[in-house]
């Protein structure tokens, strides 16, 4: 697979290059899922893509009606990749290479209104991950999911300000949503 194929909206069918290296995408099913529990909180939505990669999930969100994406990955390769993407599809998305928890703190005061993380299986800083989202400028009713590793738990620590709401498993993904806001 060198590309990954759009699968809904106004840019439905486009097809975004995976960068190399070690990017280990997300599967079609698994983003469609995640999708469609979003449903139409997606219109007019500010996306937030933590380690973004091809940058997949923020052309899906603004092709399904997002606002505007934010996409963060620590690699300048992939992340110039994603801007000419966008530029050449006049899609709303940025891009900032930063280390994600890094760059969640150069955020200002910039709200989001979803959120999708997607580390590397490897990844060992949940815990650091979930206390900068639970820090970060999120929207009153946002919605922030996690992705990790099948028949994982790697959440050892309670957020004070997010609330959790629901696990989704496809495959060898499981993906962990949080919630800000009142229950």
């Amino acid at each position: 697979m060198t590309a990954l194929r759009i699968t809904a909206g106004t840019l439905r069918g486009r097809k975004i290059p995976i960068p190399r290296g070690e990017v280990r995408p997300t599967s079609e099913r698994a983003r469609q899922a995640y999708f469609n529990i979003v449903g139409e909180r997606i219109i007019n939505a500010r996306f937030l893509d933590l380690f973004a990669g091809s940058g997949i999930f923020s052309f899906e969100a603004v092709s399904r009606g997002a606002a505007s994406s934010l996409a963060i990955d620590e690699w300048r390769e992939s992340n110039l990749g994603i801007e000419k993407i966008a530029k050449n599809l006049e899609a709303p998305i940025e891009v900032m290479t930063a280390e994600v928890l890094e760059g969640l703190k150069r955020l200002g005061k910039r709200e989001f209104d979803l959120v999708y993380a997607d580390p590397p299986y490897a990844y060992a800083h949940y815990d650091p991950l979930v206390s900068a989202l639970d820090a970060a400028p999120l929207a009153d009713g946002a919605l922030i999911a996690v992705e990790h590793r099948r028949r994982t738990t790697p959440f050892t620590t309670e957020p004070s300000r997010l609330r959790f709401s629901r696990r989704a498993e496809y495959g060898e993904v499981w993906i962990t949503f949080y919630e800000t806001g009142e229950p």
